[in-house]
């Protein structure tokens, strides 16, 4: 945590470690946001060629490509260290991943499209404290900067308030400027900052 790393630091360095990246953690009360908007929102976005749909009212098989095929994309354009190298997961171990893992909360999961193909994407994750956590929320560069993101977290809060449940967790890298301002936008309240710190450990002399 941010606030724990100024005694810590110089010791941490001393050891070999460095930052890699910071994420900033926040909380949503989604019963108490204002998603009035919402419904124009989406008919801008009809307007231009954009639907926003549940999951669950489109699944088929095609659809399950296409989400693969969006979200490995959407991947892949994350920022990550240099050296490492982002591998695509198979694509059965996706689908089982999101379609048969426990925690996904199916009905809280909404895609964007633009005709047959799936350009942005937004799901929850069930906690067991009854809250629940973003699981995922992205947008394909080639559609950004038209509002699809914010319409997908809209429409995931509007469930979550829906179904009860009192909070909604999130991170997101402190360096993400966008999708952080869309949360303030829809009342997360900034938490701690957490920092991940990396150490390269010498390889161990041959014998």
């Amino acid at each position: 945590m941010e606030r724990e790393l100024a005694g810590s630091l110089p010791l941490l360095q001393k050891r070999g470690f460095m930052e890699l990246e910071r994420y900033q953690t926040s909380r949503q009360k989604p019963a108490a946001v204002n998603l009035a908007p919402l419904d124009e929102l989406q008919k801008q976005l009809r307007e231009g060629g954009i639907e926003t749909v549940a999951l669950r009212e489109i699944d088929g098989e095609r659809t399950r490509l296409e989400l693969y095929r969006c979200n490995t994309v959407i991947w892949r354009d994350m920022p990550h260290e240099a050296h490492v190298e982002w591998q695509d997961p198979p694509f059965d171990i996706f689908t089982r991943s999101i379609f048969e893992r426990p925690a996904v909360l199916l009905d809280s999961f909404f895609v964007a499209r633009d005709g047959d193909h799936i350009v942005g994407l937004s799901y929850l994750l069930r906690r067991p404290d009854g809250d629940a956590e973003v699981g995922d929320t992205g947008v394909l560069s080639s559609h950004r900067r038209r509002g699809i993101a914010r319409v997908l977290k809209m429409l995931v809060t509007r469930w979550a308030a829906q179904q009860g449940i009192p909070v909604v967790h999130t991170d997101n890298r402190a360096d993400n400027a966008g999708m952080l301002a869309i949360n303030r936008e829809l009342g997360f309240q900034p938490g701690e900052v957490v920092i991940v710190l990396e150490k390269t450990m010498a390889s161990p002399t041959a014998i």
